[in-house]
């Protein structure tokens, strides 16, 4: 969004310092001030003593005209600016986009404690009259079913930028099927059921899982899923990677697998695409009717055989075929991802503000 609307929207953004779980912030930032970086000024704020006083500050001398929020759930990127907004910029417009976090998959996570939440801001009125920002019709379904249907939408698919030079690492004749997993390791993105529906898998397989694992005793239950696999499914821990990193390391598997429970977009799905990777998915994603685009599968979590299937199917494929469908999904997602369309998306996600902020 800001590489493609950084020259007529003066964005100012505010992120952590680190990347989740990391204990040291990136290397070359200067945190708890702003910089520019490109089309933006950043804030890079640490999370140790005194975070919550520079919120406050960084809010009160904002003098823009509008805040997006990124998520819904999250304390602090979310909830507490909310109210910082409510109290310092009275009346001025807020944007939030829930980030898939109202599809009914993610809900189920924790959901006694999202609902007391739910029931709680709408008590007070924290989100009255905000504009919600959905990446998809999908999604602005869900956020209607959470928030009533008086609620003010757009909708403004998220921008991919799929890179321009990649090198494809060819599927090998006779070598173990390369499947990826590239999330963070959490309940909702299901690694524990990618592992479990890989045990009746008949030809051999490589499963590579990259991500942070944020969840300590869901990784827990992964790893020990993951002894119970046969010999002929080699399952490898590969650690998190950096963003830059995803193009060049996707580009060396043969197949992207991600059961998830749910995602309003899916970035990485995107990033798959982009490196010619076919997709093995969930139908929890607005990635749908993929087999008849030959993009790959997006099977309900509810047939496991299937995706059994999928796996055993590109496993016999003839290597030189395998190579051309990546090709070819590779032209497809450089064609049709991060197009004009959603730029304009986009682009009116943040006009007449003030006009629909009104009412």
């Amino acid at each position: 969004m800001l590489a493609k609307l950084g020259n007529e929207i003066h964005f100012s953004l505010v992120t952590a310092d680190r990347d989740l779980g990391d204990a040291c912030a990136y290397a070359g930032i200067t945190p708890n001030g702003w910089q520019q970086v490109e089309k933006a000024q950043i804030y890079y704020a640490s999370p140790g003593m005194g975070w919550l006083w520079r919120l406050w500050q960084v809010i009160r001398a904002f003098d823009g005209d509008a805040m997006h929020l990124n998520s819904f759930f999250s304390f602090r990127f979310s909830i507490l600016p909310l109210i910082f907004w409510r109290v310092l910029k009275p009346g001025k417009p807020v944007i939030v986009g829930p980030r898939g976090e109202f599809s009914q998959g993610a809900l189920a996570l924790k959901s006694p404690k999202k609902r007391v939440f739910i029931a709680l801001a709408k008590a007070v009125g924290l989100y009255r009259g905000v504009i919600w920002h959905a990446s998809t019709e999908h999604e602005a379904d869900d956020i209607r079913r959470v928030m009533g249907h008086k609620a003010e939408i757009r909708v403004a698919v998220d921008i991919a930028c799929p890179p321009p030079d990649l090198a494809m690492q060819p599927r090998q004749p006779s070598s173990p099927l390369r499947l990826v997993f590239l999330s963070r390791i959490s309940p909702k993105k299901n690694l524990l059921g990618a592992i479990q529906m890989l045990q009746p898998v008949t030809c051999p397989v490589v499963f590579d899982v990259y991500g942070p694992a944020e969840d300590a005793a869901y990784w827990a239950s992964c790893q020990e899923a993951a002894t119970q696999l046969p010999a002929h499914v080699q399952f490898n821990y590969c650690g998190a990677l950096y963003p830059a990193q995803v193009p060049e390391t996707m580009a060396r598997y043969d197949l992207f697998y991600l059961p998830t429970l749910g995602e309003n977009f899916g970035h990485v799905i995107a990033e798959a695409l982009g490196c010619g990777l076919p997709l093995l998915i969930a139908d929890t994603t607005p990635w749908r009717d993929l087999a008849q685009q030959k993009l790959g599968w997006d099977i309900p979590l509810g047939q496991p055989e299937q995706f059994v299937a999928a796996i055993e199917s590109c496993s016999r494929m003839q290597a030189a075929d395998y190579n051309t469908w990546r090709h070819s999904i590779r032209a497809w997602a450089l064609a049709n991802i991060g197009n004009d369309e959603a730029v304009e998306q986009n682009r009116q996600l943040f006009m007449n503000l003030d006009s629909a902020h009104e009412h």
